[in-house]
Order: C-alpha cells, then structure tokens, then sequence
C-alpha cells in the first residue's frame, strides 16, 4: 500500500510539472539579473562569466562550460550557487545581495535538467521533463500509458513467452494473478502487460 501512495504522490507531482517548461527569460535571467549582476556582467565580468543573457551564460567562463546540459550536479554555476559561494561576500556585504533561496537554486536545477529535454524526442504519449520522458496519458494510474496497456488478450501469439515476471521482478510464470506482468518472448522481445483474471 506504502508503494501505491508514492507512486500516486509521484504521478501527482508529474502532472503537475507536465507541460511546464522552465523560460529562461522570465523564470532564469530574473534570478540572475537580482542576484549576479554587479560583478557578472560588463565588458570585464568576474572570471569571465557574463550572466547577463542565455547565450553569455552557455558561453561560460574563463574557465570553461558552467553549465553541463542534463546534469545540474556537474555545473559549475549550480555549484557555486547551491554551495552558498555564490553570491559571494562581498556581493553580501558591500552591495546587499542576499543568497539564493532554496526556491531559486531549485528552479536553476530544474532548468539545468530541463536542457536536456531539447535534445530527447519522446515517444507519442510521453513529454519531456527535467530529462525524462514522462507519460501524459495514463488514467488508470497503473504506470503504464494508456497508448501501451494492452492485455494478455491483445498479445501477438506468433511468439512463445519464455518468462514471466511480476513488477518486482521476482519469476511469474505459475501465478498470473497479479495486476501487471513483464512477458519476455522467444525472440527477446519484452513487453508489460496488464493481467486480466
């Protein structure tokens, strides 16, 4: 039951992401034009990270790339922003700039994430999020898109099942009485499917 609760609260959470893809103009460069602009900006930005546009930001610094499209975890701006170096103590002191909040260092996250999504074309029924194809359409709640549900009715039968598992992944082939099965067919197909008993 404990499963079903966080694969619900999950679902919920995705939905309510789907289709919200985050604007670098009005959700990024607000953060960076409150909080970086004083010393990152100009004709001579501080170890040559000019954050006062999208195209500046890709370009990096004088040190290379900052950002590291998918992987928030590897950029170097998320880095100095999650780590609380930037801004820095002087930004904080001399010019009262207050640090990121926990909001927009998370929002710099996602966008980090969602980078990524330019360059994954999804399956019909699936849209990009933060670098994950995820299913818009599925709702039954099973996990499975509604495009992919089929039943062991609708299986093309010109292909022996050779194993049969369960979502856990433990061996089903004597016991069809659960909800969702994985077949793995002769010609090493695999295909999940609902179990209708």
């Amino acid at each position: 039951m404990r499963h079903y609760l966080i694969l619900a609260i999950t679902l919920v959470s995705f939905q309510h992401v789907l289709g919200q893809n985050i604007d670098y103009e009005t959700q990024i460069q607000p953060i960076f034009d409150n909080s970086c602009m004083p010393c990152h900006q100009g004709s001579n930005p501080s170890a040559g990270l000019d954050l006062s546009s999208y195209e500046n930001v890709m370009a990096g610094s004088n040190s290379g790339s900052v950002i590291s499209v998918g992987d928030y975890q590897n950029s170097v701006l998320w880095q100095e922003v999650s780590s609380g170096d930037m801004p820095n103590n002087i930004a904080n002191n001399n010019m009262g700039i207050p640090d990121l909040t926990d909001n927009e260092i998370e929002l710099i996250e996602n966008w980090i994430l969602d980078l990524e999504c330019a360059m994954i074309l999804c399956e019909p029924g699936y849209q990009c999020v933060f670098g994950e194809c995820v299913c818009i359409n599925d709702s039954d709640g099973d996990g499975i898109c509604d495009e992919d549900d089929i039943t062991l009715e609708e299986i093309n039968n010109n292909y022996k099942v050779v194993y049969q598992f369960n979502l856990l992944g433990k061996d089903n082939s004597s016991n069809l009485n659960k909800n969702i099965i994985i077949n793995v067919y002769d010609n090493g197909t695999v295909k999940k499917v609902k179990n209708v008993k």
